[in-house]
C-alpha cells in the first residue's frame, strides 16, 4: 500500500475520534520502529485508566498500521535520497547505544541499516567496528589433563607448539 492509502486507513481506523492514532497509541522510535511502552501500560486520556481489552486490540491493529505508515514513508524518502538526521542530544544518544549494542554483537553495517533508520553512510561515519568488536583470549587446554579429567585452561602455547619465527 502506498503512504496515503495507509494514513487514510490509519485516520478511519477509529471512527469515533476515541483514540487518536498519532498521539495516543504511546512513544514511537523512529529509528527502530518499534513502541517503546507496551499497550497494557497505555492510560486512557479521557479516564486516566488502563485501556480495556477490546480497546488493547484496537490499539495493536492501529499501532501495525501506524508501523506500516512510517515504513512506506521511509521508503518514499529514500527514494527521493532524504536523509534523516538525529538532532537532539537525547536521539543521539539512543541511536549511539542502539548502534553500538548492534555491533558489539557483531552485525555488520548494512545489517545495522536495515534494523535502524540511519543510512550506511551516516553508519560508517558515525561509528567504527573495530572499536566495539571484542575477540575472547585463546584459552590452551593439556591433552594430559584432559584425559585425567583436569579441565584447567592456560592463556600461554604449550612449549610444545611451536610459533613460526622468521
Amino acid at each position: 500500500m502506498d503512504r496515503e492509502a495507509l494514513y487514510n486507513e490509519l485516520i478511519q481506523s477509529e471512527p469515533l475520534g476515541f483514540i487518536d492514532p498519532f498521539s495516543d497509541l504511546g512513544e514511537f522510535d523512529s529509528l527502530q520502529l518499534k513502541f517503546k511502552q507496551p499497550v497494557k501500560d497505555l492510560v486512557n486520556r479521557y479516564s486516566g485508566q488502563p485501556y480495556s481489552l477490546a480497546w488493547q486490540h484496537k490499539i495493536m491493529e492501529m499501532r501495525k498500521l501506524f508501523i506500516a505508515y512510517q515504513i512506506a514513508l521511509n521508503e518514499e524518502d529514500k527514494q527521493i535520497n532524504f536523509q534523516r538526521r538525529t538532532r537532539s542530544e537525547e536521539s543521539k544518544e539512543h541511536a549511539d547505544a542502539i548502534v553500538i549494542t548492534y555491533l558489539k554483537l557483531g552485525f555488520s553495517f548494512k545489517e545495522i541499516e536495515k534494523r535502524v533508520s540511519l543510512s550506511y553512510k551516516q553508519l560508517r561515519r558515525g561509528w567504527r567496528r573495530s572499536d566495539h568488536i571484542m575477540t575472547n583470549s585463546p584459552e590452551f587446554y593439556s591433552k594430559g589433563d584432559l584425559s585425567e579429567g583436569y579441565c584447567l585452561s592456560s592463556k600461554k602455547l604449550p612449549e610444545s607448539m611451536r610459533i613460526n619465527e622468521e
